[in-house]
């Protein structure tokens, strides 16, 4: 997995612009039925706290649960 060595200095306002999304899309989810995995909540906290870029967030999440579109 893709890992930052350091953490990323956001403002409270990031932070918590970041944390609205993760939330946001975590009921999205929970509301149709479905729950992200534990590996996807860990990478959504660390870019919440600035520990990853969303590209790593991403490639972390991709790595974990690939598509068979990825092929």
């Amino acid at each position: 997995m893709a890992t930052q060595t350091k953490t990323t200095q956001l403002t409270e306002a990031e932070r918590a612009h970041r944390q609205q999304i993760v939330d946001e899309t975590r009921t999205s989810t929970a509301l149709e039925g479905g729950r992200a995995s534990d590996v996807t909540h860990a990478a959504q906290d660390r870019w919440v706290r600035g520990e990853l870029t969303f590209d790593e967030m991403a490639a972390e999440v991709r790595q974990a649960h690939p598509s068979t579109a990825d092929r």
